[in-house]
């Protein structure tokens, strides 16, 4: 009798150790605007359709996932974004376009209202991480399209490398450290920003010719 309680308490115990570990609380990410809103806005101003924006697969998940080197990715369990990734992209697409044009008239994909569109505004990415180094990366290819009539007017591939301490795995690919990962959303958000940039140059160069 005292044998099978010893070996009860034997199994017990690594189970009721694992019970305490899953205990972590979740950490969330959300990506932010990095252009500033400017002292007025306007209600007459460019009117903008933002999406569909495309993940690849990968990134299409809540666990923020990192580089560990060219052909191999980690996934951080208890890291992980406050949200769908996509839709806080957009958003944050749109905020920057937004403060960058002055703009009010702002439409998320699919719009189901009629409010009339100048251009839309769409985005594949290719990828959005931060590699091994600590250096986090951007690659999209972009296309300015006339909503009418779905012409594109213009199509771009580009690339944004922040490489600011961001959240380098070590050589076995364990997670970084939590404020690793709060420095590489930021980093994120700052290509984000970048790359609304150069779409905001490209209408307004369109708006001027």
């Amino acid at each position: 009798m005292r044998l099978s309680f010893i070996l009860a308490a034997v199994v017990i115990a690594p189970l009721a150790l694992a019970g305490c570990g899953s205990d972590k609380p979740t950490r969330l990410y959300v990506l932010n605007a990095t252009a500033e809103q400017p002292a007025a806005m306007s209600s007459q101003g460019v009117a903008l359709g933002i999406g569909p924006i495309t993940l690849p697969k990968y990134l299409d998940r809540p666990q923020i996932v990192m580089g560990v080197s060219a052909n191999q990715l980690s996934q951080a369990n208890l890291d992980q974004w406050g949200g769908d990734l996509n839709d806080n992209m957009t958003r944050v697409l749109a905020t920057n376009l937004s403060n960058l044009l002055g703009t009010d008239r702002i439409s998320f994909y699919p719009w189901s209202n009629r409010a009339p569109l100048d251009f839309q505004i769409t985005v594949d990415v290719a990828k959005f991480e931060t590699e091994a180094d600590g250096a986090t990366v951007l690659s999209v290819f972009w296309s300015i399209v006339n909503p009418a009539d779905g012409t594109v007017l213009e199509m771009h591939r580009s690339t944004y490398r922040d490489a600011g301490k961001g959240a380098a795995n070590s050589t076995a690919g364990a997670p970084a450290a939590t404020g690793s990962y709060d420095a590489a959303v930021a980093a994120m958000s700052r290509n984000l920003g970048l790359l609304s940039h150069d779409i905001a140059a490209a209408i307004q160069a369109r708006k001027a010719s």
